[in-house]
């Protein structure tokens, strides 16, 4: 093994610079299986919706960048944009089979949601519609549900099921080696760490998204015998201004969004403008807050999951200990406000918190009440625990690459996998 230089800190011998590719592995065999995994993890993860009409197509490659950088420096925005999609798409599925539409799946659902139908009113501009808003234009039958097949959506879908099958191997091999070496007390990398512990929002989006197309470029149109001002002057409520579409009012009533529950609740937002007439393109952003305590508690568990991996290396050595002490006051601040934004997101929280304290009962029960808007003040406290969190988690991202500089001896060396199975 060529070791460019040794030296031992509190019983653990480390190695200065670049070690090359031994009979075990070297620096460019860790760096490159973590950043391999990441890449195709995050590309094959990502289903963005649709982009606007005649698009050009650097800017559909940067926002693809944008989400793909999002993805690997806070991979829960990602999972909490596919789990907010995917509630959206069941609670379609729910109300549609209710009028009757038994044939509706999820594919439909997430099709509609990600911008790939667009209604086309009589002499009017067609702009795109969501599953929520195709309901009530079915229910109050402005419009006649066309037959749309799920074979024909996936056709138009450019989801590789190989590459998912790939990416989840890629990532499952990179877990089960470091299990591996934890197992035979071998040291692991933070860089590997961090790499397992990116596999676990990733798996779940990969869960949320089975269903949801990828890179669609052009929407199905559903014809409307209705022009724009008609279908807004039997439908919209007086002096309604839109944000997205003009039938962004059925949102707000029937799937709350991060559009309508932030921008158009928002108070006394400064600088706030309207945007009317601007979007051709339902954006990525959307969340829907209407779940259950199953769902909360599942978007819990992955946050708070993936945040706490890290803690996993809080005896790790690191090059100095400042380093050491850096990780680990950066994983108990990512962990904590990601408990903290779960708890304090969580209606029932504050429910479980009144059971508990029966005295501050009706406290809690205002909490819950004043929820249902949500103020600057709020939104501005959130941005600071986010800044708290991003803060950490870039501390963290630095840490990573700084440990690669100094590792120990070990961490050179592979598993024994006959060691794990008996000699026969």
């Amino acid at each position: 093994m060529n070791h460019n230089n040794t030296n031992s800190t509190i019983g653990t011998t480390f190695v200065n610079g670049w070690v090359d590719q031994p009979d075990g592995r070297g620096t460019i065999d860790i760096i490159w299986a973590c950043f391999f995994t990441t890449f195709v993890a995050t590309y094959t993860v990502l289903h963005l919706n649709l982009p606007a009409p005649k698009e050009s197509a650097i800017r559909v490659f940067l926002r693809k960048a944008k989400w793909m950088t999002a993805a690997v420096v806070v991979p829960e925005v990602i999972t909490a944009s596919s789990f907010a999609q995917y509630i959206s798409a069941r609670n379609s599925v729910t109300t549609m089979k209710a009028l009757g539409y038994n044939d509706w799946t999820m594919r439909h659902a997430f099709y509609l949601n990600m911008g790939g139908v667009w209604l086309r009113p009589r002499d009017s501009e067609p702009f795109p519609i969501n599953a929520a808003q195709l309901h009530y234009l079915v229910e109050g039958k402005h419009i006649e549900l066309p037959s749309l097949t799920t074979e024909e959506i996936w056709d138009r879908s450019k989801a590789d099921t190989f590459a998912k099958l790939f990416a989840c191997f890629q990532i499952g091999w990179l877990a089960l080696e470091c299990i591996g070496r934890a197992a035979q007390h071998m040291p692991i990398t933070p860089l590997e760490i961090a790499t397992v512990g990116f596999a676990i929002p990733s798996l779940a989006t990969f869960l949320l998204w089975f269903s949801k197309p990828k890179d669609i470029e052009v929407p199905t149109f559903f014809d409307c015998l209705e022009s724009t001002p008609e279908l807004l002057a039997r439908t919209s409520p007086p002096q309604f201004k839109w944000e997205q579409t003009p039938l962004d009012f059925i949102d707000t009533v029937n799937s709350p969004s991060f559009t309508s529950e932030i921008i158009l609740k928002t108070e006394k937002w400064p600088g706030r403008t309207n945007f009317e007439g601007e979007s051709k393109r339902i954006r990525n952003d959307v969340f829907a807050l209407k779940y259950s305590i199953l769902d909360q508690v599942f978007v819990g568990i992955v946050w708070v999951g993936y945040a706490a991996v890290h803690l996993s290396a809080w005896s790790f050595a690191f090059p100095t200990k400042v380093e050491q002490i850096a990780w680990r006051v950066a994983c108990l601040t990512m962990t904590g406000s990601m408990v903290v934004f779960w708890a304090t997101s969580n209606r029932r929280f504050y429910q479980l918190l009144g059971f508990l304290w029966p005295w501050k009962r009706k406290q809690f029960a205002k909490i819950v009440g004043e929820r249902k808007k949500i103020s600057a003040t709020q939104i501005l406290l959130g941005a600071f625990g986010f800044l708290a969190y991003l803060s950490a988690r870039v501390c963290l991202i630095v840490l990573v690459f700084m440990a690669l500089r100094k590792m120990p001896v070990g961490v050179f060396e592979t598993v024994d996998w006959t060691r794990f199975f008996p000699h026969i």
